[in-house]
């Protein structure tokens, strides 16, 4: 019964860091593209999924910059033409 409670809470936590990133996420770009449709939902969940599944952090903040850097491109397109 012990081990079943550790891996509970192990299972537990992992799904609610995942929830939270997801959610912030997709209310950050419903937010970034003015927009609430099923993009955001898409794209949120490709994200947090390869975030979560990087196996080292160096991929994961290049992963971050590399989205950061999309959502700064798509933003500049809405006011300079490019």
């Amino acid at each position: 019964m012990g081990s079943f409670c550790k891996s509970g809470r192990t299972i537990g936590n992992r799904a609610g860091v995942i929830g939270f990133l997801y959610t912030g996420m997709e209310s950050g770009m419903v937010k970034a593209r003015d927009a609430d449709d099923i993009i955001n939902s898409v794209v949120a969940g490709l994200a947090i999924g390869a975030l979560y599944k990087a196996e080292t952090v160096t991929r994961a903040i290049g992963g971050i910059a590399v989205g950061l850097a999309m959502t700064g491109k798509q933003i500049l397109k809405r006011y300079i033409p490019i």
